[in-house]
């Protein structure tokens, strides 16, 4: 279709725009958002797609309905076709290795991308980068591979323009590489004389004249012992009249980092900093993290919210202001979590702690921990309570050989009192300044939104835990988590391994938060806090969106008005490279963890793990490995290598309304094994040849 016909079909309701997703599990499928809130629009075919990326905006138009699936059944879900491309990101780059055709079309090598929702690349041998050669008479290269996707004209595969080799693959390093580059991540953004941006030493006497004095104040961080950029610090002063005085206090990173900047216009750009599993790339140089980090023993500029909070965690008062502080310790989470759990204890061997500043103790920092811990337990009582909803994940982590950065161990990452302490005090500070820059910014405001889920995918999500004799209210975010807290008791729970389970399958319809400008016409609520303004402000060193809402507060402070910020079409910019950069550098955190699990797997030559069933399929089911949090993909109808693990076929069918999976073996007596949604089952782990990937086989059930 002609562009003038895409406006006229959108105009009139024949077409409906939307941004293309494509399965990662049948990658022949995309989904495409249905503009009424409804079942998401199937593509059911790569035609369907009609060349169309993941990401791409599009125009779509739905087909007749003899053509949908299962069109007279509940479960009817609308096919459409994409008719026109309207925004593809443009350049995209894609990591693969290359299959050389030593036939008729010698000239073109395929690269074989290692995402699989992107096709098969072209790349013409005659164009590529001379330093590059491959191995005579293979047909695969070892090595890994990156190359542009400028475009896709009327070929059944794209063409491609190769760029440059990465190393061996199946290497930490090599795949790391790889990673960075498929999400568009920067390894060093910035030059080599950038530090003629950063600003002079400040003079504590002339900041003075216009910041508060907290420096000699109790005050201290709680981070994890690797964390170096000190984003936030706590206090906590009890008064006369019984109340206290909070103070929170967050790193003053638009003092260090001028708008218009050079050093500005690349932190936008990157948006936040990226955890790899080996290695943080900071939104910032590291120069200037380390000049804005609240570290301990030393004075530092800051933005405060200072509370007058009674005993039972109601806000009496507030205000806002920028401040000089002077932290007298830098506390690790478990440091806070042993004074929580020794809550009576006084004399505390202050060897055993990092070393306290200022003149304080490690007591008096164990008191103040103490005070803020009961006050935070109220506030987190009150707020699920009140209908917020939490699904939290256990997060995989690793032991790294630093020498060699690969991994020596893995565990579960688990929350802990101290956690969550931080935790109340940061979301309740996001709260406070949302709601003012929504009284003082009502057009420019920089906010984060979160919109409840879809309705089709949640009820899908419910019918099948209800089956499971699992009743999920989905009316609200509090009705969601109050049924899903009577399953999930953790330790206490008959069944633990249901936390993970029911969490993982919730989590699935929720849609992503996002960052916004204000729109005084739309609901800006955050479904999962369930409050109707939310902002991010609590960490600006490794998110760009907290360095404006911090501008923006400190504009209202001072009554110096920002006139970029006056613009909502610039929040807006803002905020969509921001929401990008997120969801980049949250797939690329994820991947990460997966070629880390890979990588100790092989070393270890395999490992047998209890896995929980988390859907099934025609001829696989998906499992969760429960001591890693980590869901694999286990295929039953190939036959593995090993003799003793054989079978011979499987088919999916209903028990009970369940969906089953029945699996053949080859043994003799019982030759059929039945899985369900919850099923526990053991699986053998092992890596993949010549890559960073998991092989997950089914170890049959004695």
């Amino acid at each position: 279709m002609q562009l003038d016909d895409v406006i006229k079909g959108l105009e009139s309701g024949e077409l409906f725009e939307g941004f293309i997703r494509i399965s990662q599990k049948c990658t022949n499928e995309a989904y495409v958002p249905s503009p009424d809130k409804s079942k998401d629009i199937l593509l059911n075919s790569i035609k369907a797609r009609n060349r169309a990326l993941d990401g791409d905006k599009v125009a779509v138009r739905i087909l007749d309905k003899s053509e949908w699936r299962n069109p007279d059944t509940e479960d009817c879900q609308r096919t459409g076709e994409v008719v026109y491309i309207l925004n593809r990101k443009e350049n995209r780059v894609v990591v693969g290795t290359l299959l050389v055709d030593r036939g008729v079309l010698h000239r073109y090598s395929t690269l074989v991308p290692r995402d699989c929702r992107i096709p098969r690349l072209l790349i013409d041998t005659s164009i590529w980068p001379s330093p590059i050669h491959l191995r005579d008479g293979t047909k695969e290269s070892k090595e890994l591979f990156y190359a542009l996707l400028p475009s896709w004209e009327n070929f059944k595969l794209p063409k491609g323009i190769l760029k440059g080799v990465l190393g061996e693959s199946g290497e930490i390093n090599t795949e790391t590489e790889g990673i960075l580059i498929a999400h568009d991540i920067q390894e060093r953004p910035y030059p080599e004389d950038i530090d003629q941006y950063f600003p002079t030493q400040f003079s504590v006497e002339d900041e003075l004249k216009y910041r508060k004095d907290f420096r000699k104040h109790c005050i201290f961080s709680i981070d994890p012992p690797t964390a170096r950029d000190l984003d936030d610090a706590l206090s906590c002063v009890p008064l006369p009249n019984g109340n206290f005085e909070i103070g929170i206090h967050i790193s003053d990173v638009s003092y260090f980092v001028k708008q218009g900047t050079p050093l500005d216009e690349i932190a936008e750009k990157l948006a936040t900093s990226v955890y790899l599993t080996q290695k943080v790339y900071h939104m910032l140089p590291p120069a200037l993290t380390m000049m804005a980090s609240l570290l301990p023993g030393t004075d530092k500029l800051a933005v405060s919210i200072t509370l007058e909070m009674t005993p039972d965690a109601n806000v009496i008062s507030h205000s806002f202001s920028q401040s000089i502080i002077h932290s007298c310790a830098q506390l690790h989470y478990a440091h806070a979590q042993i004074f929580l759990e020794n809550p009576n204890k006084k004399d505390w061997d202050e060897s055993e702690f990092p070393t306290v500043y200022n003149g304080y103790t490690i007591n008096d920092c164990a008191t103040a921990v103490s005070h803020l811990h009961k006050l935070a337990a109220v506030m987190r009582e009150r707020r699920f309570s009140s209908g917020a909803l939490a699904i939290n994940q256990p997060k995989l982590s690793f032991d790294i050989d630093r020498a060699t950065c690969e991994p020596l161990s893995y565990s579960l990452y688990i929350l802990h009192e101290s956690n969550w302490l931080i935790e109340e005090f940061m979301l309740l500070a996001n709260t406070m300044v949302a709601e003012h820059l929504k009284t003082h910014f009502p057009t420019t405001a920089m906010l984060r939104n979160h919109h409840r889920p879809d309705a089709a995918p949640m009820e899908k999500a419910v019918k099948l835990l209800k089956a499971h004799g699992i009743d999920i209210d989905f009316t609200s975010a509090g009705s969601i988590h109050k049924s899903k807290a009577a399953y999930c008791k953790g330790e206490n729970s008959e069944n633990p391994h249901w936390d993970i389970i029911i969490s993982n399958i919730l989590s699935k319809p929720m849609v992503r938060a996002e960052y916004c400008v204000i729109d005084p016409d739309k609901s800006m609520s955050h479904f999962a806090l369930n409050v109707p303004y939310y902002t991010h402000f609590t960490s600006p060193i490794r998110r760009y969106p907290d360095i404006v809402v911090h501008r923006m507060l400190i504009s209202w402070l001072t009554g110096k008005p920002i006139k970029e910020y006056e613009d909502p079409k610039v929040i807006n910019k803002i905020a969509i490279n921001s929401n990008d950069k997120k969801n980049n550098a949250k797939k690329a955190s994820e991947a990460s963890a997966e070629i880390y699990a890979a990588c100790l797997i092989g070393k270890l030559g395999g490992l047998v793990v209890d896995a929980s069933v988390m859907e099934v399929k025609e001829n696989y089911f998906e499992a969760t490995v429960l001591s890693m949090n980590m869901n694999v993909r286990v295929y039953v109808n190939i036959s593995p290598q090993n003799p003793d693990l054989l079978h011979k076929g499987c088919k999916l069918s209903t028990i009970d309304n369940k969906p089953t999976l029945i699996i053949y073996w080859d043994y003799k007596g019982e030759d059929r094994q039945t899985l369900q949604l919850f099923d526990k089952v053991k699986l053998k782990l092992t890596k993949k040849e010549s890559c960073l990937k998991l092989r997950a086989i089914l170890i049959r059930d004695e």
